[in-house]
């Protein structure tokens, strides 16, 4: 099943914010996209200006280059990343590891995972470099076992329920407190790697991401995290960009698009499918504008063959190749690395804004072939409001990048760690690191 949007050519484009066609080398039908629907704004990036993410085109992934930090003997542990991970469930431990490893593995420097008790040691277990915290019980919760939100079970008298859901509300708030605690050190939260459909662990997910949004902080949603989103689509109304300016990116498959399609709407989103004609690129921007409300700031990538990227004004379509093989985890990878990207785009615009243009030297590191133009990668300014699709952008490329190379190594037999090994190496190859302090 395709998610293509009209396009032609190996590349992505970025769309000009008035439905014109941009670079030969990656052309979309835009005509249905009106200056009315960007709201009347143009894009700040200019028409006729290609994103095309392959080995050819070295000043348009020169953009993605600048995203990425350089390595500096005064930088301090933290600063390339701290990234919060709320998922995994007693059921599920491959997702949070997978994510939080995929953020640590592309660059980040700490990952805290917020999960179940009965998570916790498996997760500890599979990794020393992931810091995990148990912030709830399953077994206190009834998680997997018979009663709905209200903990109710036939035969139990009404005291008895009482006494058990007033039980299970206080698990949800010590699960709230707990997590909302470590906010002032994350610089970002992936929610839903592993989570869990439970009503108890969804309405304190609810919760959590209600402070998030106090705190303007960051957050990238995936997996079970968009079942709440898709029923609850209010929550993200009118989400802050806050400091970071990072607002609020999620990450859909294809029936995870259509799920969040049907909450908007009010349909039944259990019963949500994609449809046989493959979703457009207005489909991505109209979901954007709804989650966001009036002035929330989302950013919505949803994959498939190609990975639609948009918000409210603008969009692009990553077409990098990736792994025929479809195994578990990829999508968890996907959801890490954007974390971190999240982040570094942040640190890019600091450093823009007070030294003006990227350093120079970035631009001399790794020029991934003949298609490299150092000069103009040394000058170029990303406009802030294009940041967070770059982010995106980045993120898919790196992580399709990586597939793809596992792939080609392991064939039928590739799973999620071979994805993982290959994610440094790909980071190597846009951005080599000079061992020598410049």
């Amino acid at each position: 099943m395709s998610s293509k949007s009209g396009s032609s050519g190996r590349g992505a484009a970025l769309s000009d914010g008035r439905g014109q066609g941009v670079a030969a080398a990656s052309i979309h039908n835009a005509a249905s996209y009106s200056q009315s629907d960007a709201g009347g704004s143009s894009s700040p990036i200019a028409p006729g200006r290609a994103l095309c993410l392959n080995h050819s085109a070295g000043s348009d992934i020169g953009t993605i280059k600048r995203l990425i930090p350089a390595l500096t003997h005064t930088a301090r542990k933290g600063q390339m990343g701290r990234v919060g991970l709320l998922g995994g469930s007693a059921d599920f431990t491959g997702a949070p590891f997978y994510a939080g490893m995929a953020g640590l593995k592309v660059g980040g420097d700490l990952c805290y995972i917020f999960t179940a008790e009965e998570a916790s040691g498996p997760l500890k277990a599979y990794s020393p470099e992931l810091m995990v915290t148990p912030v709830y019980s399953a077994k206190g919760l009834g998680v997997g076992f018979a009663g709905d939100l209200e903990g109710e079970e036939d035969g139990c008298s009404d005291a008895a329920r009482s006494a058990e859901h007033k039980a299970k509300e206080k698990q949800v708030a010590r699960m709230v407190e707990r997590v909302t605690s470590f906010f002032p050190k994350l610089h970002v939260l992936v929610v839903g790697p592993g989570l869990g459909r439970d009503p108890w662990i969804m309405e304190a997910t609810r919760r959590i991401l209600v402070e998030a949004k106090t705190h303007a902080l960051p957050l990238v949603i995936d997996a079970d995290g968009l079942w709440l989103v898709a029923h609850s689509p209010e929550i993200l109304q009118d989400y802050p960009e806050g400091d970071d300016g990072g607002g609020v990116v999620v990450t859909p498959n294809l029936i995870e698009f259509a799920r969040l399609q049907a909450g908007l709407t009010g349909a039944s989103v259990a019963e949500a499918t994609p449809p046989a004609v493959p979703f457009q690129h207005t489909d991505v921007i109209a979901v954007a504008k709804a989650l966001g409300g009036k002035a929330g700031r989302v950013t919505v990538c949803l994959k498939g063959r190609e990975d639609i990227v948009a918000d409210r004004e603008r969009w692009l379509v990553v077409t990098e190749e990736g792994a025929r093989r479809r195994s578990g985890g990829l999508g968890d990878i996907l959801a890490g690395t954007t974390g971190v990207l999240l982040h570094w785009s942040h640190l890019a615009m600091q450093e823009q804004a007070h030294g003006g243009a990227v350093k120079a030297e970035r631009s001399e590191r790794g020029s991934e072939g003949k298609g490299a133009q150092s000069g103009k990668e040394s000058t170029c300014q990303i406009d802030p409001r294009d940041r967070v699709l770059w982010a995106c952008a980045g993120a898919s490329l790196i992580a399709r990048r990586a597939s793809r190379r596992a792939f080609e190594e392991h064939r039928r037999s590739m799973t999620a760690p071979d994805v993982l090994a290959h994610l440094g190496p790909v980071l190597e190859e846009l951005s080599p690191t000079d061992i020598k302090e410049p």
